[in-house]
């Protein structure tokens, strides 16, 4: 099972921008998230294309808080690229 949600962003927003807009969305169905969650793993799954010199992520602390509670964790794929350049 899964949902796959856009966040609307261009590519090239910085990724916590992505991650707030994906929580706004879910947050309108957090008593079925929550729900959900007792039988599933509930994740968001972020995959960033960034340049070698730039890499690592950081969450604010408000952000983790509100993926918390909507019981969701994060899983993160990094990939590095010498321009922003990549397929999709």
């Amino acid at each position: 099972m899964r949902w796959q949600l856009n966040s609307g962003h261009d590519d090239t927003e910085p990724l916590e921008r992505h991650i707030e807009s994906l929580l706004a969305i879910l947050g309108t169905r957090a008593q079925a998230l929550r729900e959900l969650s007792v039988d599933y793993e509930l994740t968001i799954q972020c995959v960033g294309y960034f340049p070698a010199s730039g890499h690592g992520a950081h969450l604010r602390r408000d952000i983790v808080k509100a993926a918390a509670q909507l019981c969701l964790s994060f899983d993160f794929d990094f990939y590095y690229v010498d321009d922003y350049g990549h397929d999709g």
